[in-house]
């Protein structure tokens, strides 16, 4: 059942090697260090929007670098870190407009209440993270709070547990306040996610869109929720890993990794396409695929489709409720029926016809894009992701604010842009119209912060990540 692709090992001639191991060589260290910097960008360039297994493997070629100097680990770090500081300057620079967050409101569910102007860590935790923090606080209740008319009232059982038990042990381990450990290990998550992806491109599609895909994410409208108290680092490098694990047919990994993501985010059930295009292709490649594998992939699809129900499941048997997740979630005014319906009216309400006809238009060329020849070179994980995970959203989640939030983990649009930069009236441009577009998404990073992420009024619209 466990069949592994044949290693594709990259051997890259590096003259920066040498110089490191030629006792001979000259020039001040920040010389040395302005040369490596300026030969790695040369020679990871030749790469740019070339397939992984078209980069030079010949014998004759020098070993890799040292681990910490290959571009592929520095680069999608640098990146991440370096828009991280960006987003914790705009935050601390703008927390002084949030309100303090009494126990009682009116308006809000605030269980941890926090001063005015209240800090960088704490702000990042605002919204979600007050349930993330009492879960790592206190754990789930065994008993459903009710309303006065009986039903179930907001509790943390609308949460899935993996990141925020973790986060509490981190808390136990280390003596760090919630704001802290949760910020922390979102970020640490999140670069982590981001060097799993770029392998993953890089390996899969090519070394441009690799690069785009690290910058787009990373440069997103929503990326600043990378580093708050929430599940997004955790979904997209389980993602990311489980892609990767079942490109490389590593199929006991990805069983035990879509019990994680079931226990994290509510998207597994979205792997079961992807599951089935894998299976697809795999059978049309090896036309003596045996029939024990084909039935394997097909229960491990299966499975990934019935772990949508292990955490209601879970709960369930805890309280002793059979619908107490649903019951949970109405509490919030969330539907469990397809909510298909939803976003046309949505679009008829905000737009009129024009916006309507205008989205299914958006559809339909989606649809037509990802059937052309241009999304081959992405391979059955990418593409079928690309597919799934935006269907699902349209199906499982109704037209608000979180829809930014939840696009984090659609990370494939970027191979989009990827493709549309490099088109060849601009291709030789592509470069310079990447860094505009990734400083037209840090501004839209601080309108987020301001309207999303801070709590600045309790009167009106109220608008949350």
């Amino acid at each position: 059942m466990i069949t592994e692709e044949p290693a594709i090992t990259t051997v890259t001639t590096d003259p920066d090697a040498r110089e490191a191991s030629d006792p001979e060589s000259s020039g001040s260290r920040g010389e040395r260090a302005r040369r490596w910097v300026r030969g790695a960008i040369e020679r990871n360039l030749e790469n740019v929007g070339r397939p992984y297994a078209e980069i030079d493997t010949a014998p004759a070629a020098l070993a890799e670098p040292a681990w910490w100097r290959r571009f592929g680990l520095w680069f999608p770090l640098a990146v991440f870190a370096l828009t991280r500081l960006i987003t914790a300057g705009i935050v601390m620079v703008t927390q002084g407009s949030q309100l303090g967050l009494p126990a009682s409101n009116g308006i809000l569910r605030i269980m941890f209440p926090t001063e005015p102007a209240p800090g960088y860590w704490t702000v990042m935790g605002n919204w979600d993270g007050q349930w993330y923090q009492e879960i790592a606080t206190h754990g789930y209740p065994t008993v459903l709070p009710r309303v006065i008319d009986g039903s179930i009232d907001m509790n943390p059982w609308a949460f899935f547990p993996v990141y925020p038990m973790a986060v509490g042990g981190i808390m136990r381990l280390t003596g760090l306040s919630f704001y802290v450990a949760g910020g922390l290990l979102s970020m640490l998550l999140g670069a982590a996610a981001m060097v799993v992806l770029f392998r993953l491109v890089d390996r899969t599609v090519g070394r441009w869109e690799a690069v785009v895909t690290v910058v787009g994410l990373c440069t997103f409208i929503s990326a600043p929720i990378l580093q708050a108290t929430y599940t997004e680092s955790l979904a997209l490098l389980l993602v990311a890993v489980l892609l990767t694990q079942l490109r490389a047919r590593h199929y006991w990994w990805v069983a035990g990794l879509l019990v994680v993501l079931a226990l994290s985010r509510n998207v597994v059930a979205a792997m079961a396409p992807v599951i089935i295009a894998h299976l697809v292709v795999r059978w049309h490649q090896e036309q003596d695929l045996s029939r024990w594998t084909k039935g394997a992939l097909i229960a491990l699809a299966a499975f990934s489709g019935a772990l949508f129900a292990l955490w209601p499941g879970v709960i369930a048997l805890v309280t002793g409720v059979p619908n107490a997740y649903s019951q949970t979630l109405v509490a919030w005014r969330v539907s469990s029926a397809i909510q298909l319906r939803s976003w046309w009216d949505y679009l008829l309400l905000a737009y009129g016809w024009i916006g309507a006809v205008a989205g299914v238009v958006a559809l339909g060329v989606f649809a037509w894009f990802m059937l052309t020849h241009r999304t081959w070179r992405w391979g059955p994980e990418i593409w079928g992701w690309a597919g799934a995970y935006p269907a699902y959203q349209l199906l499982v989640t109704n037209p608000g604010f979180s829809r930014l939030r939840y696009a984090i983990l659609a990370f494939p649009f970027t191979l989009l842009i990827a493709w549309f930069l490099g088109l060849r009236p601009w291709r030789r441009w592509r470069v310079v119209l990447l860094c505009g577009i990734a400083v037209l998404g840090i501004a839209q990073q601080a309108w987020y912060i301001d309207n999303f992420i801070l709590v600045t009024h309790l009167t009106g619209q109220i608008a949350f990540p």
